[in-house]
């Protein structure tokens, strides 16, 4: 009876560390970037610029790309090394800037959740943001538009 009690108590405590593991959040196939001259979706594979010019008609220009599985690991590697998983949708990111400039709207999907960051451009030293999670976030968008630019032009030829 005591065999039976250990391996029923081995096998509960099993159980209970494996369901109390958490699973690590993880970039999903799903970044879209607006800002007021850009509207950037990969799942549409367009990112779309727009002039805004005062004095003559605007113009827009499309490029089409296609992300690869070797681009979304780059990514995922990008995501996790610069711990896009400790940003939420009220930390503040951005950077100080001398001109005013509207804010990126930025949305990433996880397996967890959608991620939705506010980039902003901050003029007075009054306004406090996160600075690492700036530069950390601001390292993740280089890759990701270095990509999204290089898949494009590979992509028109």
């Amino acid at each position: 009876m005591s065999l039976f009690t250990t391996k029923l108590f081995l096998t509960a405590c099993l159980c209970f560390i494996i369901s109390s593991c958490e699973q690590k959040e993880v970039l999903a196939k799903d970044i879209s970037i607006a800002t007021e001259n850009r509207n950037l979706s990969t799942l549409k594979g367009t990112d779309i610029y727009n002039t805004l010019l005062y004095t003559e008609p605007n113009t827009s220009d499309t490029l089409r790309f296609k992300l690869t599985e070797q681009d979304w690991i780059i990514l995922k590697e990008s995501f996790e090394k610069n711990q896009l998983y400790l940003i939420d949708n009220t930390t503040k990111i951005g950077e100080r800037v001398h001109s005013i400039y509207m804010p990126h709207n930025i949305k990433i999907k996880t397996n967890k959740r959608l991620l939705s960051v506010q980039y902003r451009f901050f003029i007075g030293e009054k306004e406090n943001f996160d600075h690492i999670k700036s530069e950390k976030f601001k390292k993740f968008l280089k890759t990701f538009d270095s990509l999204v630019y290089y898949r494009s032009k590979k992509h028109s030829n």
